[in-house]
């Protein structure tokens, strides 16, 4: 007796898969513009990049990293303030393997914006961006992972709770 699977879950599984390309494809499209290249955010306006956003974070961290962090699972909780002129702040909770790290944790950085409303945000320090991700509905949320060696960490729920 065989089994089948119903179509709704082939189904299912292939809109996830396409949605993980689209994803992939949108955050690694390549090269960054020669103004964002040079340090110099896109306008924000047009893709509606300022204010703050509330966001939660899953994924995982490996030793080493440049945070200190020992191998586990990893959660964070918090905001994040992109100001609309090329900088940004994150104000977080981090939680590995059960045990919170940083209750209060504070990072500041500079972030480049693209015509097609992807960026990529660096903190001083670590010469690579520490996260890439695509600002989407008009500038009501953004989609983001992290890219920072050591860590697989993907940002959800991450939507604006105040425009600055």
């Amino acid at each position: 007796m065989s089994t089948r699977k119903p179509r709704f879950t082939i189904l299912a599984v292939a809109l996830l898969f396409t949605g993980a390309i689209i994803t992939f494809s949108v955050l690694r499209s390549g090269p960054v513009s020669a103004a964002a290249a040079a340090g110099v955010p896109a306008d924000s306006q047009s893709c509606g990049a300022r204010g703050t956003y509330g966001y939660t974070g899953f994924g995982n961290t490996f030793e080493p990293n440049p945070f200190g962090f020992p191998a586990g699972v990893l959660s964070t909780n918090g905001t994040i303030t992109l100001d609309g002129n090329g900088n940004w702040v994150v104000r977080e909770v981090e939680v590995v393997n059960g045990q919170v790290f940083n209750p209060a944790a504070t990072f500041a950085g500079t972030y480049t914006l693209n015509p097609d409303c992807a960026f990529a945000a660096m903190l001083p320090g670590i010469p690579e961006p520490v996260f890439v991700g695509v600002v989407v509905d008009h500038g009501n949320q953004i989609r983001a992972m992290g890219t920072t060696p050591g860590e697989q960490i993907n940002y959800v729920s991450t939507v604006k709770v105040k425009t600055e």
